[in-house]
């Protein structure tokens, strides 16, 4: 059975509605750090900035051409682009050797939407710069830098309201740095209870988990409820599981949260009659909230539709899908998942046609 594998690495963090935290940490500059340089790659689209023009706000992304993660990144980065033009300078720095790069700056699947300057870094001079000798950060990362201060370090999904403050002038760097130290924190903590889960110890995990909890910030207690999901899921208590993502369903901390939970149902008890009827409404939900226009929610609608036995209407969800899907991997995905939800006949003609 095809599954919409090119998808799992975004569709994953909705689970927890967690960024992708691993960009977050390892070596190089802090907030408030000055960013490190001189940043020295071969442009292929227009050309690097010198991200120390005052007044001016960078946006600097690490990333690798096939990431699935870094191409997913790139209309979050052309909608900064072209909603702040000059004011937030976008650059990609990608570690790929130029020729490769170029092909990718000239595909007519990404060309429209590569609205900023386009870099190769095949040796990782411009890397290494930034994150210091032999460092080996997760990629991709994204860093926003004013008058060559680094103001933010994370995942480039998470840019728009960033870069949005800074360049407003409303961005409290102090109260970034506090919050970046609170992160690192719970992350760590987080990193502990989940090494708890995987050696078995379930029940020492929730708890300490709700012990985190307590104290936990805003931003982290609103992870909470999706982590003990996950963690009862991994446990195969199931029941438990379908409980809390009815906690869930009634009070999601944000509209794709409740896809996250339909996917992880999808992908870890896809045999479950009881998991799987849970799954279609929490999808079923997350679509709704989402006017239906969510092409990454709309994929996981319509497995869990076809995984409940609705094949029709997981065809039909797959093709409203595709018809709004915004990179070409997720297109790709859907077009596979097409040819499972409605196979076409031998002889009776092309797969299923493409998003316009």
């Amino acid at each position: 059975m095809i599954i919409v594998r090119r998808a799992c690495a975004v569709l994953a963090a909705a689970v927890s509605c967690a960024s992708a935290n691993v960009a977050l940490g390892g070596n190089g500059p802090g907030l408030g750090d000055p960013l490190p340089g001189p940043i020295v790659a071969t442009a292929v689209r227009d050309r690097i900035p010198s991200f120390r023009e005052p007044g001016t706000t960078y946006v600097l992304v690490f990333m690798d051409t096939s990431s699935a993660a870094g191409r997913r990144a790139i209309p979050v980065m052309d909608r900064v682009a072209r909603a702040h033009g000059r004011k937030a300078i976008v650059t990609s720095i990608h570690e790929d050797p130029a020729p490769t790069v170029r092909e990718f700056a000239d595909d007519p699947e990404w060309s429209p939407k590569l609205t900023f300057t386009v870099a190769a870094d095949p040796t990782r001079n411009a890397l290494q710069a930034v994150f210091g000798p032999n460092s080996w950060p997760q990629l991709p990362v994204a860093f926003v830098v004013r008058d060559g201060v680094v103001q933010w370090r994370g995942a480039p999904m998470d840019l728009e309201p960033v870069v949005e403050e800074v360049v407003a002038g409303r961005w409290d760097l102090g109260a970034a740095k506090r919050a970046d130290e609170q992160r690192r924190l719970w992350d760590a903590e987080l990193e502990r209870i989940e090494a708890m889960a995987k050696s078995g110890r379930t029940d020492e995990a929730l708890k300490a988990l709700d012990t985190a909890c307590q104290s936990a910030m805003p931003a982290q207690r609103s992870q909470c409820s999706g982590r003990r999901f996950q963690l009862l899921v991994d446990a195969g208590r199931v029941d438990e599981a379908l409980a809390v993502g009815e906690e869930i369903l009634r009070a999601p901390s944000n509209e794709k949260q409740s896809a996250g939970v339909a996917w992880s149902i999808a992908n870890s008890i896809p045999g479950n009659p009881k998991a799987l009827a849970f799954a279609l409404r929490a999808a079923e939900s997350s679509d709704r909230a989402l006017g239906g226009k969510d092409p990454m929610v709309g994929a996981i609608l319509a497995r869990v539709q076809y995984l409940s036995g609705k094949q029709d209407q997981a065809a039909a969800t797959a093709r409203r899908a595709l018809a709004q899907a915004d990179t070409p991997e997720l297109r790709k995905a859907l077009e596979d998942d097409l040819r499972v939800y409605a196979p076409v006949p031998k002889g009776a003609g092309a797969a299923p046609p493409k998003a316009k």
